[in-house]
């Protein structure tokens, strides 16, 4: 029997699903759900991941590691929607960052009209374990993301187990907040100025505005805000 097609020669992806946290580890406990996150398909993308916007390197400052790189082409990983969050595996750590960072630059492309490119021959990069503390933040001078982590209160851990290591690249809010900056720095360098009182208070606005309406860009989200709410 003849065989006619190329078997080969299929439309690639427009997409990558990857699973991420609803809003945060502790948020994902507590009701069992995770997020998956859909963004842009690159074809190139290597281990890292390292791709042509987002370059994800995962040197731990304090306990000076370099953590496997995740591969997000690997088979597996591929037929499952990415590594299952972990807050013990670095590897999703890795995958989360990349995919909320790239999930906001699509956002950017798509209300903007036009596509997103950084200046030159840079990228963004985001570092998951860059230091110790309670904070996460985009260093312009580097042209990264640096995200902290931290243990929780002995005394009062809230909703953690007290001494529990907290990452704050594990929360969507703050990789959209930071990753916001990063945006408009590259659209208006000069809103890096402090010309008057409202300039760095607009920046803000901008970056808590986008991590606030990038929960309500997943469905599975709007649905929950409604049962939950009653309308």
């Amino acid at each position: 029997m003849a065989v006619h097609g190329d078997p080969l020669a299929l439309a690639l992806p427009a997409s990558r699903r990857l699973r991420s946290y609803a809003f945060d580890p502790m948020s994902s406990r507590l009701s069992g759900r995770y997020l998956v996150i859909e963004v842009p398909y690159e074809v190139d993308l290597r281990p890292g991941p390292i791709g042509n916007m987002v370059h994800v390197v995962d040197f731990d400052h304090i306990r000076n590691t370099w953590y496997r790189p995740v591969d997000l082409n690997a088979g597996p990983v591929l037929a499952q929607d990415g590594v299952r969050p972990s807050e013990s595996d670095p590897r999703s750590h890795q995958q989360i960052v990349y995919a909320v960072a790239m999930s906001v630059i699509a956002r950017f492309e798509e209300f903007m009209g036009r596509r997103f490119r950084w200046r030159g021959d840079q990228v963004l990069r985001l570092v998951p374990h860059a230091f110790e503390g309670r904070n996460a933040f985009f260093d312009p001078k580097r042209q990264a993301v640096l995200f902290g982590y931290h243990a929780a209160n002995l005394d009062k851990p809230g909703a953690n187990l007290p001494g529990q290591v907290i990452f704050t690249c594990l929360s969507n809010d703050i990789i959209a907040h930071e990753v916001t900056h990063a945006l408009v720095h590259r659209l208006r360098r000069f809103y890096a100025e402090a010309t008057n009182r409202d300039v760095f208070a607009l920046h803000e606005a901008l970056a808590d505005l986008v991590a606030l309406f990038q929960h309500f860009a997943h469905r599975a989200v709007v649905i929950d805000a409604i049962a939950t709410t009653s309308g």
